[in-house]
């Protein structure tokens, strides 16, 4: 992964905002924590997932092994998507038409991408004995099981790619900036249909040169382009800076084994994360707010990798900020909570929490 070049109803998120009113309620109460970390799922070979969110079965890859950082990959360096040049797009495209290409026994195709997102966030994982479905959004790991799977996301293209410096782009739709064009969106994922970043169930009013509203429940909007930058750029202030001093504030309420859904999301996760999410996905689709708008779909968009680059780049930029608690939680309930992925060669592999913390290692 590495670092980054800084230029300039259950199913879908329409209830963010809604959910204020929990975070407040748990800022109150504070943590509870079971004393009990998260340990890596086994995933079920008969899929419960409300929709049907199944792995391939059966498993054919290595006996699941606990990650290790390899010292001999290169360092990837992300770079702004609207900056990418002629080369990297086509790098780019030609990364998501192989991933596109995979068998659906394959768990690294695009499709099966997206339902291993979906399966950690849509009922899909229960542990022995427990009446609560694993959830990975709405408290204190939706960012670091986010970071890996985005990691493994790139490390599988790049395999594919044979590149080992293959680095996702991110798309900062924070830069509000009218020399640029990034706060739209990205020109590359939006304008060719025959591209393999093209998405059919997206927003009509997502799509340029509409600028990106971050405080959004999704559909069409009449505010003006210059509206629209200063509230974003509102909102991104008390977001990340004024409103998100300490990590319980910025990284969401304690998620331990056992818990019954999460208790309170970070201060930004819902807005401008979620925000995002609904802006992008079709209020139109039958199945309102497909696909980056619902939790079961969202990662069948290939726009949901660069925007999720942008989150990662912003935990990255916030712990940069004044203030002596601008870092990471240091409860083991965190620090050792594992999850459980596909590499780059369809192996399963586990990660612990404190294993990437560190972007610089994330090789």
């Amino acid at each position: 992964m590495g670092n980054f070049l800084e230029d300039g109803s259950r199913k879908d998120l329409t209830g963010f905002k809604m959910r204020a009113a929990v975070l407040i309620l748990s800022q109150i109460l504070g943590d509870f924590t079971s004393g009990v970390p998260i340990p890596a799922p086994e995933f079920p070979e008969k899929c419960t997932s409300e929709e049907n969110c199944c792995m391939p079965y059966p498993y054919t890859g290595k006996p699941v092994r606990q990650f290790t950082i390899d010292p001999n990959l290169p360092l990837r360096i992300r770079r702004p998507v609207h900056k990418l040049n002629d080369d990297e797009i086509a790098k780019l495209e030609k990364g998501y038409q192989l991933l596109r290409s995979l068998s659906e026994s394959d768990p690294r195709s695009l499709s099966n991408q997206a339902k291993l997102h979906c399966l950690y966030c849509d009922n899909g994982i229960y542990y022995p004995g427990m009446i609560w479905p694993l959830e990975i959004h709405n408290h204190w790991l939706f960012l670091p099981w986010h970071r890996m799977f985005l990691y493994f996301h790139e490390r599988i293209l790049a395999e594919l790619l044979d590149d080992d410096s293959f680095a996702l782009p991110y798309w900062n739709w924070d830069n509000q900036s009218e020399e640029e064009v990034a706060n739209t969106l990205p020109d590359i994922y939006a304008s060719n249909r025959s591209s393999s970043l093209w998405n059919h169930n997206r927003n009509k009013c997502a799509q340029q040169p509409n600028i990106v509203n971050l405080n959004t429940v999704g559909g069409c909007t009449e505010k003006t382009p210059t509206e629209l930058r200063i509230e974003n750029t509102r909102l991104m202030y008390t977001q990340i800076v004024s409103g998100a001093p300490t990590p319980r504030l910025f990284f969401g309420q304690a998620y331990s084994y056992g818990d019954g859904g999460g208790h309170g999301p970070g201060t930004f996760e819902d807005n401008p994360h979620g925000t995002v999410h609904l802006w992008v996905g079709d209020p139109d689709a039958p199945n309102k707010f497909d696909d980056m708008g619902n939790f079961g779909r969202a990662a069948r968009d290939p726009i949901f990798y660069p925007h999720h680059a942008n989150i990662d780049r912003i935990w990255t930029i916030w712990k940069t900020m004044p203030g002596k608690q601008r870092m990471e939680p240091n409860h083991t309930d965190f620090l050792d909570a594992s999850f459980t992925y596909y590499d780059e060669n369809a192996d399963r592999v586990t990660v612990k929490v404190s294993q990437i913390i560190n972007t610089t290692l994330l090789r």
